[in-house]
């Protein structure tokens, strides 16, 4: 379980780094949001992919906390619950991944988000 925890911390830290990229402005656009942004993204899907990348430390946290190393914010019983929220969100993830039109999107995302949800599913499992 405690390995499983931090290959997702590991995961969430290379998104938060390719979201980071993508709010700078890396013309990275056809591989997020659907792909139809070649290149660099507008503004105001910058700030979104900002927000995005906030909420991915968190869970990257999240997980640290799981494995002891960040002290846990959350009661157990809260706890439990929201492991298994982001076995729905790592779910949900994959769903709109794999019937993403864009080819360059499928093929960064969808394992990324197979190895998150397996071991979401396992740290979740406790």
């Amino acid at each position: 379980m405690i390995a499983a925890a931090y290959i997702i911390c590991a995961v969430q830290i290379c998104v938060v780094l390719f979201q980071l990229a993508l709010a700078l402005g890396a013309p990275m656009g056809e591989y997020t949001l659907g792909g139809q942004n070649i290149g660099r993204l507008s503004m105001k899907l910058r700030v979104a992919t900002t927000i995005s990348l906030l909420i991915n430390l968190g869970i990257a946290g999240h997980y640290l906390a799981q494995t002891g190393t960040l002290q846990a914010l959350l009661p157990s019983n809260l706890n439990a619950i929201v492991n298994w929220a982001l076995v729905g969100f790592f779910g949900l993830g994959l769903l709109m991944n794999s019937i993403s039109r864009s080819k360059k999107e499928r093929n960064l995302w969808v394992p990324v988000l197979i190895l998150s949800l397996v071991c979401a599913v396992i740290v979740a499992l406790g």
